[in-house]
């Protein structure tokens, strides 16, 4: 399986990720990302595409290398936006460097586990958290002044009420935890008008973690937003050992309960 998965990233290695924006957005990923996995991996990390029809991504551990794989389908998808483009890739970086909780390994993976024999790739809602706590920050940190912006009229006054009122944004802090949430919303609706909203929430209590499955899909734009309000730094790089270290200080902004106990 890793020999087959190194092949295919040879033959994707030359192929190009389309309109000029989404080529910048891959660019910036690498510009923070690449020397990341070096020095905290030592394995370098490749962003490739695969000729897939599907509408999504996907992220790998291998022994040799990490990988981010977007597929034809998700870059040739007209519900694509530049901000929830950002927010995919920052989710499947958010399974590389989004720390505890991780996943089991499942029983026919035969490439590296962690020390505690857990997967090394973060659960589905730590990877979502992380992609607005930390990933989506630091991309529109890079961001030229022709990259296209999202229309803020979209934001309703829940999102626009937690971004100023709750968590206190101003200014650029608070346009970005606009962008977090309308980004949360394309990313989770780039396959179809699911009836999520960052006006509506997910009050559910989950019985135990939700470790290695997706959280459902109002819960996760809750996720996503939540992240997109702390105002405390974070490292590029969460704590892969203690879960409890990867959430913010802010009450508000941790971790919902509808995946996370």
């Amino acid at each position: 399986m890793n020999k087959l998965f190194c092949v295919l990233l040879l033959v994707f290695s030359t192929a190009s990720f389309g309109n000029s924006w989404k080529e910048q957005i891959i660019e910036d990923a690498k510009t923070i990302y690449t020397p990341l996995s070096i020095t905290t991996f030592n394995k370098p990390l490749y962003f490739q595409t695969s000729e897939s029809q599907t509408v999504g991504g996907s992220a790998h551990h291998e022994v040799s290398h990490l990988a981010v794989v977007i597929d034809k389908g998700l870059l040739e998808t007209s519900r694509l936006t530049p901000d929830g483009f950002r927010m995919i890739v920052c989710h499947e970086l958010g399974h590389l460097f989004g720390g505890s909780p991780r996943r089991h390994a499942p029983p026919e993976w035969d490439g590296p586990v962690a020390h505690d024999g857990l997967s090394l790739m973060t659960s589905e809602g730590q990877a979502d958290y992380y992609a607005s706590l930390v990933c989506f920050r630091k991309m529109l940190e890079l961001e030229s002044s022709e990259s296209p912006r999202p229309d803020l009229k979209r934001v309703g006054p829940r999102l626009k009420r937690k971004c100023q009122e709750e968590a206190g944004f101003k200014g650029q802090e608070l346009e970005m935890c606009l962008r977090a949430g309308l980004a949360g919303e394309d990313f989770l609706k780039v396959v179809f008008d699911f009836p999520i909203s960052c006006e509506k929430f997910d009050d559910s209590i989950t019985p135990h973690l939700i470790r290695d499955m997706y959280p459902d899909r109002q819960c996760r734009l809750d996720t996503i937003v939540n992240g997109a309000l702390c105002r405390e730094e974070q490292p590029l790089v969460l704590d892969f050992n203690l879960m409890e270290n990867n959430s913010c200080g802010q009450k508000y902004a941790e971790r919902p309960s509808c995946w996370y106990k």
